[in-house]
């Protein structure tokens, strides 16, 4: 509600909200400030760029300080990873702590991905954008069944239960609650990488096959990012960084679950329905995923 603002009620109500965005607000002027007294003479092709560049095809006029510093919001708060502040950091970090936080937890899964990086690469100077990275399959299935379990946005919609919904109603439909849906996932609250990779896969409980129409079943649900025209377009650039950092983690170090620590990313049995489950990591949804955790032990490898 607009009068909200004008009063300053948010302040007051939302004190440390608005006391984020403010900072926000501020710092992204700043950078759109600097940015801008380079002008678009320059060898930076970056999002800007093509901003100041950008001419209206009746009037020949570009956008003016206003209207570029409202496309600046609109990039922060819808668009990318690559072309936005908040997503670009936020969602990103969500997915790799909750990769993290899963494999310090499922021993199998950490001692094949790390198996996978360190016999790819000779050297941690290796682990680039490229073909070795590319290659490793199951660390890749290790992100994505991190992100299924723990999504980076959880975007909102409603339960439906028997109830008439009037024509021209919005309905959407959270990213969790499809990510968990067993039609689409088997087990959907257990963390399996290997639900992502055609072929055979041992585990503790025996050996078990995954064939390709399971797999695209899986992929056909599948919407950390979002689908359609509206989907992603920093989740090439999403997932290299996650790869690279995560690939580059587990050739330096053996990592495992701090011993003798709560966890605060854990669930608790004694919290409410939906919370309390120990081994799936906890996110609140404010925009991006607040998350708390994990807290990890990391030693140097030998």
């Amino acid at each position: 509600m607009p009068i909200v603002g004008k009063l300053g009620f948010d302040k007051v109500l939302f004190s440390k909200i608005a006391a984020g965005r403010a900072k926000y607000m501020a710092y992204s002027k700043a950078q759109l400030t600097e940015r801008t007294k380079l002008g678009d003479e320059t060898d930076r092709r970056d999002f800007f760029y093509y901003l100041l560049r950008a001419r209206d095809p009746e009037t020949g006029v570009g956008f003016t300080t206003p209207e570029l510093w409202g496309r600046v919001q609109l990039a922060a708060i819808q668009l990318t990873r690559a072309t936005s502040i908040i997503a670009g950091s936020d969602t990103t970090s969500t997915a790799m702590a909750a990769t993290f936080f899963y494999l310090v937890r499922n021993a199998a899964a950490l001692q094949k991905a790390t198996a996978e990086v360190r016999g790819v690469f000779s050297d941690v100077e290796e682990i680039t954008q490229g073909a070795g990275l590319n290659s490793c399959t199951y660390l890749r299935a290790c992100v994505d069944e991190a992100m299924r379990m723990s999504p980076s946005v959880l975007l909102g919609g409603i339960t439906i239960d028997g109830e008439h919904i009037p024509e021209g109603t919005v309905v959407g439909t959270p990213h969790y609650t499809i990510h968990h849906n067993g039609s689409y996932y088997p087990d959907p609250f257990t963390y399996t990488p290997e639900r992502w990779i055609t072929g055979s896969h041992k585990s503790q409980d025996g050996e078990r096959v995954i064939t390709a129409s399971e797999v695209e079943v899986a992929q056909s649900a599948f919407c950390p990012f979002s689908i359609g025209p509206r989907g992603c377009i920093g989740k090439g650039l999403a997932y290299q960084e996650m790869m690279t950092t995560l690939a580059r983690t587990l050739y330096l170090y053996d990592i495992r679950k701090a011993p003798g620590v709560v966890d605060p990313g854990e669930g608790n049995p004694r919290n409410e329905y939906g919370r309390h489950r120990v081994q799936e990591f906890q996110l609140i949804d404010q925009f991006t995923s607040l998350k708390d955790g994990p807290i990890i032990e990391f030693r140097k490898r030998v």
